[in-house]
C-alpha cells in the first residue's frame, strides 16, 4: 500500500516539508543544474523537484498506481499520469535523467523498477535517487511521508544499483535537523544543516545518489564474489571401468 498522493501534497504545503524541500533541492541542483536541454521524468512523488529544471526540453511526473496522481504542473498543459510499477509507457532508450523522489522505500519490487528505468534512459542516461536513510530521524519519526516503506542503507543501495546494471557516481544526503514541526527549530534549520553535512555526514535524514547506466557490465548468470558454489543433491553418473582381466 502506498501513501496517498494528498498526504505527499499536503506535507510539501506545510513550512516542515517546504524546508525540506528546499535542502533536497539544493542537492539536486547541484548535480543536474537547470537541466538545459533534458528529457527528464520523475517517478514516485517528484513534482516539487521536478520544477527546479527550468531548462529541460521535456517534463513527466510519473505516480504509481496505488498511489494515485494529481494534475501537474499547475497552469499549464498537464505532464503527470499514474503508470505501472515497472512498465512505464515510454519508449526505450528516450529519457536523459530519471528522478525517484518517495519511489523507491514502497516499491513492492525494487529490483525490477531499476530494470525498467535502465530500459527507458539513454545509453549515457542517468538516474538521481532519494531515499529515506535507516539511520536518519526522517525513517523513524513518522510525522513525514519520508517514514513510509522501507528506508535504505549506503550498501543496500549499492547492491540494488549493482544487480540493475548502474554505477554510482555522486553520494549525498540531507535533511540533518530532525523532522519537528517547530516554528524556533525551523527558524535553526539551516545552521543545523551545515553543521549536520560537516560533523556527522553518515546521519542525513535522506540518502542522495546520482548513477549512470554501466554499459560495460558483464551480462549474465555472474556469481557474485564470495558467493558458495553448491553442488547437486544427486550426484551426475560417472562411467565405469569394464573389467578385461581373465577369469
Amino acid at each position: 500500500m502506498r501513501t496517498d498522493i494528498l498526504d505527499f501534497h499536503d506535507f510539501y504545503q506545510s513550512p516542515l516539508g517546504r524546508t525540506a524541500r528546499d535542502f533536497i533541492s539544493g542537492r539536486l541542483v547541484e548535480i543536474w543544474g537547470d537541466g538545459a536541454g533534458l528529457a527528464i521524468a520523475g517517478f514516485g512523488y517528484a513534482n516539487p523537484y521536478l520544477e527546479l529544471f527550468t531548462g529541460a526540453r521535456a517534463r513527466f511526473a510519473l505516480a504509481p498506481g496505488g498511489q494515485g496522481v494529481i494534475r501537474w504542473p499547475h497552469g499549464e498543459a498537464n505532464a503527470a499520469s499514474l503508470v505501472a510499477e515497472h512498465e512505464w509507457p515510454i519508449p526505450d532508450a528516450s529519457l536523459d535523467r530519471v528522478l525517484i523522489v518517495h519511489g523507491l522505500e514502497e516499491a513492492p519490487q525494487p529490483q525490477r523498477l531499476m530494470r525498467e528505468i535502465w530500459r527507458v534512459l539513454k545509453d549515457d542516461g542517468r538516474v538521481i535517487i532519494v531515499a529515506a536513510h535507516r539511520r536518519g530521524l526522517w525513517s523513524v519519526i513518522d510525522t513525514t511521508p519520508f517514514a513510509a516503506g522501507r528506508p535504505y542503507h549506503k550498501r543496500r543501495l549499492q547492491g540494488l544499483l549493482r544487480d540493475a546494471i548502474f554505477r554510482p557516481t555522486v553520494w549525498n544526503a540531507a535533511l540533518f535537523f530532525p523532522p519537528f514541526r517547530s516554528t524556533l527549530l525551523l527558524r535553526a534549520a539551516r545552521a543545523w544543516e551545515r553543521a549536520g553535512a560537516r560533523l556527522w555526514p553518515g546521519l542525513g535524514g535522506v540518502l542522495m545518489l546520482e548513477a549512470e547506466k554501466d554499459m560495460l557490465a558483464p551480462v549474465g548468470l555472474v556469481r557474485r564474489e564470495g558467493a558458495r558454489a553448491l553442488r547437486p543433491a544427486i550426484a551426475a553418473p560417472q562411467p565405469t571401468r569394464r573389467d578385461t582381466a581373465p577369469r
